[in-house]
């Protein structure tokens, strides 16, 4: 029994040197997979992943944290695919909101972190400008008003997304929507967002300057 165990390991040990050291399961290709917005190329230049060496010698992460640098990047994770393949997994940050940000204006992702920057309004892309501009006392990723605030941002249906120009959120539970037609849409906390739609849909129909769908079973417009 002990000599069927001792061989058993000797298989094992054998076959991860033979997967260790051997130039059959060296790195021959390079796949990079979830790009869109953030360069492909980029992503291979930071990656410098290491031709002709075997696999398991390779510093995985290592390779993520170059590519993490990338402002749009979000995260990244970096896996061997045997025989010879590194396979790099982009997921890229996903804009929510614009804001003023340190003198300029930022483009602030779903967690709160603001990722690019520009001169002013005129400079922002219009993939960015069309995005609604957050505005709350303490804009970040720990800031519970914020993240309300991207919550409604994303949970929007596009119908409304699109007429909204401006979130405001003074406490996660005091979020107001502006639209392009100036009115207020009061919208209260980040729950329930497609029964304030809903109502607020319905709502629009009469004339008024603020509608208030924080209870979305009593509407109120003034």
């Amino acid at each position: 029994m002990i000599l069927v165990i001792l061989g058993v390991l000797g298989l094992v040990g054998g076959a991860v040197a033979v997967a260790y050291y051997s130039p059959l399961m060296s790195v021959r290709s390079v796949d990079v997979v979830g790009t869109a917005a953030v360069d492909r190329n980029e992503v291979l230049r930071l990656a410098n992943a290491p031709q002709g060496v075997p696999l398991l010698q390779v510093d995985t992460g290592a390779i993520a944290d170059r590519i993490a640098v990338l402002p749009a990047v979000e995260e990244v994770k970096v896996e061997r695919s045997y025989p010879s393949t590194l396979t790099i997994e982009v997921t890229e940050r996903t804009p929510v909101a614009t804001l003023d940000w340190q003198g300029g204006i930022g483009v602030m992702d779903r967690l709160g972190m603001v990722y690019l920057t520009f001169a002013d309004r005129k400079a922002v892309p219009k993939t960015f400008a069309r995005l609604p501009i957050l505005a709350v006392p303490n804009p970040g990723s720990k800031d519970p008003a914020t993240l309300a605030a991207l919550t409604v941002a994303q949970e929007l249906p596009e119908w409304l997304r699109s007429r909204t120009t401006t979130i405001e959120a003074s406490s996660p539970a005091d979020i107001t929507l502006i639209m392009a037609s100036k009115r207020r849409v009061i919208w209260g906390d980040a729950e329930r967002t497609d029964d304030k739609a809903e109502a607020l849909q319905s709502a629009l129909k009469v004339n008024g300057d603020t509608y208030n769908v924080s209870s979305p079973e009593f509407p109120a417009v003034s």
